[in-house]
């Protein structure tokens, strides 16, 4: 039996606890037969997996958040899921034929996954490598862009704040920001990071970790004030920020990274709502997955890659080899230890 290796969910973790040993690395299934696809089906061989913070939601035990009890968790004893991009080499759909590069925002994480059409989406035939579909032109990427271009709606001169700004999202942000003639500030959580933030563009650049206080952290590094903050990591963070914003400020709330897999009471609230009221601040969230296949991703995939091929963008990936890697891959996602975009090639 040709054996169809595959990560599943043993248990679900604790709040505050990131470890591979809630995962399984499952040898027991056999490749799919291709001979037994259905109609409107295909086989596809798994490339590369995207390893993305709101995972930790589908790992929590229900109802450990309360503010998110709605929220999908991934069964146990099964594969886990996520972006991932691979290559078609069996197909009963009159759409994909074999040797099409595609994505799915549910891939399995195995390294053969049958999926339908609507859970497809069929990538260009170029020499662009897979792996840059859960990268530099991937769903991080994009978040950034609309984040930063269609939210933000920024003006040359104004100032944004990018917290984690080193990350997957982050670091296009800045780059996209410099390019839009934006002063850019940003925050990460080491030294190294840092100096990352700053060979990108960024004007200015602090630890939020050894800085001490965050608040006065942020007005030095911004002393006319910050008109846009693009958000990742939520709590304290965010509420300092909230009291750095000028009048008529956006701010985009993309992630909340600090809470993702927290203990509730452990959370903290925002306390500096007065300060976004008295100066009209604009808080927008944004979500990726609605903007899929519209005319902004289409923008989005003609700038990104113009900027690529001309070399202006830098775009910073940890990758990690074989599907067994991918345990401790989550593990230290979670726990922050990851320096760039963090993939698993399969």
């Amino acid at each position: 039996m040709s054996i169809n290796t595959r990560v599943v969910l043993r248990e679900y973790a604790p709040d505050d606890v990131h470890s591979p040993d809630y995962f399984s690395i499952d040898n027991s299934q056999p490749i799919p037969d291709s001979n037994k696809l259905t109609k409107g089906q295909v086989l596809v061989q798994v490339s590369t997996l995207s390893v993305d913070p709101h995972q930790r939601l589908f790992i929590s035990p229900p109802p450990t958040m309360p503010t998110v009890k709605s929220a999908f968790r991934y069964p146990l004893g099964q594969a886990i899921f996520g972006i991932g991009v691979g290559t078609v080499i069996a197909s009963k759909n009159a759409s994909y034929a074999v040797g099409d590069r595609v994505r799915s925002e549910s891939m399995p994480w195995q390294e053969y996954a049958v999926l339908n059409e609507d859970q497809l989406i069929k990538l260009p035939d170029n020499d662009s490598p897979l792996s840059d579909h859960v990268g530099v032109y991937g769903m991080a990427a994009f978040t950034a862009y609309l984040g930063t271009v269609y939210v933000a709606k920024p003006k040359a001169g104004e100032t944004i704040l990018i917290s984690a700004a080193s990350g997957a999202v982050g670091q296009v942000a800045v780059q996209l920001a410099k390019a839009r003639g934006l002063r850019v500030v940003g925050m990460a959580g080491s030294d190294d990071k840092i100096e990352h933030i700053r060979s990108l563009g960024a004007d200015a650049a602090f630890n939020y970790k050894t800085c001490g206080d965050l608040d006065a952290a942020m007005a030095e590094a911004a002393p006319n004030g910050i008109d846009i903050y693009f958000d990742n990591v939520g709590g304290e963070i965010l509420d300092a920020a909230l009291l750095n914003l000028n009048p008529l400020a956006r701010v985009v709330i993309c992630g909340s990274m600090s809470t993702y897999g927290a203990a509730h009471s452990k959370i903290r609230g925002i306390m500096n709502l007065p300060s976004v009221i008295v100066k009209e601040v604009a808080l927008k969230c944004i979500y990726y997955l609605p903007h899929y296949g519209t005319q902004r991703e289409t923008d989005f995939l003609q700038e990104m890659t113009q900027l690529v091929e001309q070399g202006k963008i830098q775009f910073r990936v940890d990758e990690r080899i074989g599907l067994a890697s991918a345990p401790q891959a989550l593990a230290d996602l979670f726990a922050g230890k990851n320096f760039g975009k963090l993939i698993v090639k399969v």
